[in-house]
């Protein structure tokens, strides 16, 4: 599995990652999904730590999504379906474990993936018609998407992440490869650099670029390689509904 020239280029992101290694990243980002969550959750003031290391989680998420979308292109609408059936299963749980932080609306971040998972199987199988199909529906899912799963920023992430991964042409990667920074960039605390310049760089911009980086390049020197992976194939799915499902339970009980 492979990424692109540009990503390389810029430094970001290792050019392949082996099995064992993949596993392990997802390791690392299911841990700081569930340190950010604690935090907000179960944490009143937030600790500007936990939400640091929380910042890896979705760059870390979106980077292995955008390895494995490409594998099948003629099974992208399956895997479309998959995430639109886990991202409404979620959502009751979702809704509950939020409800004090977030509106009603608000979409969890499986919807990111199968947003653009479909944008990519209409791609795939409309030609023009279909990616202008697609990017209709992504900008239907802006609004719900921006209260808690990072709206405009995380959609161009993982379009531009899947773009670099995909087999196009040098110009459309290094654009993509362009657009990746700019989303990490913006991923995290971009209204609030003016008004809080120096905790929004140290807690959200810089954690968001380079805590993901760092978790890689760790992974990639430690990591023993054996050929085999140890994650069950679809764990993020039921690992994160089923820790939303658990936290939601807990502050019914605390509350």
């Amino acid at each position: 599995m492979t990424l692109s020239t540009p990503l390389r280029h810029l430094n970001l992101f290792p050019a392949q990652l082996s099995p064992v290694a993949l596993d392990w990243v997802k390791v690392l980002a299911l841990m700081a999904m569930l340190v950010d969550h604690i935090n907000t959750l179960f944490i009143n003031p937030l600790s500007p730590l936990m939400y640091a290391l929380g910042r890896m989680a979705f760059p870390l998420f979106t980077l292995i999504w955008a390895m494995n979308v490409h594998g099948s292109p003629g099974r992208l609408q399956h895997r479309a379906n998959r995430l639109w059936m886990w991202a409404m299963v979620t959502q009751p749980a979702f809704m509950l474990a939020f409800r004090h932080q977030l509106p009603v609306y608000a979409l969890n971040i499986l919807f990111v993936f199968a947003g653009v998972t479909q944008l990519l199987a209409l791609h795939h199988r409309y030609g023009r018609k279909g990616l202008l199909t697609g990017l209709l529906l992504l900008a239907v899912m802006v609004i719900p998407l921006t209260p808690g799963s990072f709206g405009m920023p995380g959609l161009m992430l993982a379009c531009s992440l899947a773009v670099a991964s995909a087999p196009v042409s040098p110009g459309w990667r290094r654009s993509a490869g362009f657009l990746a920074v700019i989303s990490l960039v913006c991923l995290n605390g971009i209204s609030h650099l003016i008004a809080l310049p120096v905790e929004t760089l140290l807690f959200a911009t810089l954690p968001t670029l380079f805590l993901p980086v760092l978790a890689i390049r760790v992974v990639q020197q430690y990591a023993e390689d054996d050929g085999r992976r140890f994650m069950p194939r679809h764990f993020f799915y039921i690992a994160y509904s089923g820790h939303l499902t658990a936290f939601a339970v807990v502050l019914v009980f605390i509350r």
